[in-house]
């Protein structure tokens, strides 16, 4: 049988960008499902299963980080990988909210394709 690909949820309010973060992702392997809002990504979550969440923090309606906290309720997903995405500089509060909320990873935009592309295997156990 052969292997079904890794889902990676990608949401960011800003569509330009969704499109980069997909472009960013192809080498992975992995299927990319979008999300444009907290409510979509949670709504998507709950109908199939994901194996990454890659989420922006600053979103309309509910946050990133919120978000997060809901899909996080869901017993399947306890330990989901998260890489969270913000486009305000790294600070500390932020930092230490995201790690609150079990992100794995914390990245600001821009950062490198390789850098996300290397985050994703390493948290997907991607050879």
């Amino acid at each position: 049988m052969p292997n079904t690909p890794k889902i990676i949820l990608v949401t960011d309010d800003e569509k330009h960008f969704l499109k980069v973060l997909e472009f960013s992702l192809e080498d992975t392997g992995c299927r990319v499902e979008t999300a444009t809002s907290g409510e979509e990504a949670l709504a998507k979550a709950m109908r199939k299963r994901i194996d990454l969440l890659l989420i922006d923090v600053n979103l309309p309606g509910i946050n990133g980080l919120d978000t997060i906290r809901a899909i996080r309720q869901q017993p399947a997903y306890t330990k989901l990988p998260v890489i969270v995405l913000t486009g305000g500089g790294l600070d500390e509060c932020s930092a230490t909210a995201a790690r609150q909320v079990g992100a794995s990873v914390f990245l600001t935009k821009p950062f490198s394709r390789m850098r996300l592309s290397r985050h994703v295997k390493e948290l997907l156990a991607l050879e």
